[in-house]
């Protein structure tokens, strides 16, 4: 059993995460949580999509965009003939629920959600490993290539000329003291993967802050999030749903004050995504000598505007 005081309360969450989810119901959470109700019905939907049935992250996430923007969702894709997966097992439940508290607890930094979400992955059934490699090798913004992507390169950055996407990058990694590609492709088994997931991922880690620059977000609380969301949009990226699901959940169970920023960033992330061009489709080491000026305007990208400020939480944070 959790051990939790409201055990009760997270095992009726975690049945409902397991369940068919409707759009209907999508748009019933949606229209609560747009106007000032709970959020929680909403989260297991997202779970729903991250842990159960990746399949239906499309049909999910764009009934929520479209209710939460327009209060009404689009008419309903074939959501129900896709076949849910396997419900999550306990073991699985009593870590989420860790990394929950923990995040509201403060005791997790960036880089410790991050590897801490990138890690329930491990606990979900084989199953849906298998229906994640089949999506990400038919999804239509994905590169049909099984290769492992060969890593950065630091040095060749450096030698990019001022005022360029290679020497923006470079600066960023520097002074920020990020990783290059995120997290360690060895450390959290991307060789293990199948061919498509291995690409898949390692391509997206590679270029996640590349994309923030491009794509016009900031390495700030929020524009993590937006940047997860545009990521769903646009390639179906597992990860990306797992992080939603838990900063959503993480709300749901916490402090609820900053529900209506999340799902609003949420769902402009989300709608940049579908909106942008496919960005897995450009080969970003021919760019690194341009400006992203440059590359935004020959490519049609238009960078992220979202509704807030992208250091919202930071400055509520200092503020404290």
């Amino acid at each position: 059993m959790i051990n939790s005081p409201d055990t009760e309360r997270r095992n009726r969450f975690a049945a409902e995460v397991a369940t068919l989810t409707s759009l209907p119901s999508i748009a019933d959470a949606t229209k609560t949580a747009r106007a000032g109700g709970g959020t929680e019905t909403l989260a297991a939907v997202f779970c729903h999509a991250a842990f159960v049935a990746p399949e239906r992250a499309v049909a999910i996430y764009d009934a929520f965009a479209n209710t939460w923007f327009d209060g009404a969702s689009a008419p309903p894709p074939e959501i129900d003939r896709i076949t849910a997966g396997e419900a999550p097992t306990q073991e699985f439940w009593n870590t989420f629920w860790n990394v929950i508290d923990d995040t509201r607890a403060g005791r997790l930094d960036a880089v410790g959600i991050t590897g801490r979400v990138a890690s329930l992955g491990s606990l979900l059934p084989a199953s849906l490993g298998l229906r994640a490699e089949h999506l990400a090798s038919n999804h239509p913004k994905t590169v049909a290539r099984h290769d492992t992507p060969p890593r950065l390169d630091l040095d060749e950055l450096a030698r990019q000329p001022e005022g360029s996407l290679g020497r923006d990058f470079h600066r960023l990694i520097v002074d920020n003291k990020f990783d290059l590609e995120v997290l360690n492709r060895e450390a959290i088994g991307l060789a293990r993967l199948p061919p498509a997931l291995r690409y898949f991922n390692t391509r997206i880690l590679q270029m996640h802050d590349v994309w923030h620059l491009v794509g016009g977000f900031r390495t700030t609380v929020l524009h993590e999030i937006a940047i997860s969301a545009f990521q769903l949009a646009q390639f179906g990226h597992g990860y990306s749903a797992m992080f939603l699901a838990t900063v959503t959940s993480t709300t749901s169970f916490g402090e609820s004050a900053g529900a209506p920023v999340l799902l609003q960033t949420i769902a402009e992330g989300w709608r940049h995504g579908r909106t942008s061009p496919n960005f897995m489709a450009i080969d970003w080491e021919r760019e690194w000598q341009f400006s992203v000026a440059n590359i935004r305007a020959r490519h049609g990208i238009t960078p992220f505007a979202g509704t807030f400020p992208a250091d919202l939480f930071e400055q509520a944070r200092a503020a404290a």
